[in-house]
């Protein structure tokens, strides 16, 4: 059995490192580390394997086929401890709102340099994470923020979606607001919603709109590091 995938993903948690810092400190590439974690690669050649082994210091048997970490993990629960099962990592891309409005126009697979993790297990298959942009969802969203957008799930009223408008390349990010049925064409219509009072909300009878997709989980700084 081989334990590589998961030993590799361990050994850049207990390092606090991500593949894009691996790949400057070793020269092992970004895509290399993401489709073995993944396991679209599953068996690498030995000295692709060699360079992982070397830069953690481990040996190459080990990273192959030794769990190099532990299966469960303890967290403080007051005067006990409580066991906590590790939760499975996936790493899907990141997109920007040109990258995500090319994906939801033309339905193909996203095309991103960059991918960020998602731990545990439920989410789509085609889950990915949009780095927002602007002020419009200010106070509630800042700019640069992360959200992790399902574009399979169909909106409930509230919720968050991406959406690109018709005749425009790029997302915007808003709440969804359905409206019921127009009384002079009998049509159904919905809104989009920006948080910030300073910008107009997007009528779907005036500025035709396509849902890309639900946000289902955001990743947020809480402050500047």
């Amino acid at each position: 059995m081989s334990y590589l995938a998961q030993n590799i993903q361990h050994l850049l948690d207990k390092n606090n490192i991500n593949a894009h810092q691996l790949q400057e400190k070793s020269n092992i590439a970004q895509s290399t580390t993401f489709r073995i974690i993944n396991g679209d690669t599953k068996s690498p050649s030995s000295t692709t394997v060699q360079k992982y082994a070397k830069y953690f210091g481990v040996e190459e048997s080990d990273l192959r086929f030794k769990d190099l970490s532990d299966s469960i993990k303890t967290q403080d629960d007051g005067d006990n401890f409580k066991v906590v099962e590790k939760k499975p990592v996936r790493y899907v891309p990141l997109l920007n709102f040109v990258q995500a409005g090319e994906f939801c126009e033309y339905h193909d697979d996203a095309i991103s340099d960059e991918f960020r993790p998602i731990f545990g297990e439920g989410y789509g298959e085609n889950v990915y994470w949009v780095a927002l942009e602007g002020d419009s969802m200010e106070p509630d969203f800042k700019s640069g923020e992360l959200v992790l957008i399902d574009p399979d799930m169909q909106p409930n009223p509230a919720d968050y979606v991406v959406a690109l408008r018709k005749g425009e390349k790029k997302v915007t990010f808003k709440k969804w607001r359905p409206r019921g049925f127009d009384e002079k064409t009998g049509k159904e219509y919905s809104q989009l919603i920006p948080s910030n009072e300073n910008y107009p909300i997007i009528d779907s009878r005036f500025v035709p709109f396509t849902i890309c997709g639900v946000a289902v989980e955001r990743k947020q700084m809480l402050r500047t590091i």
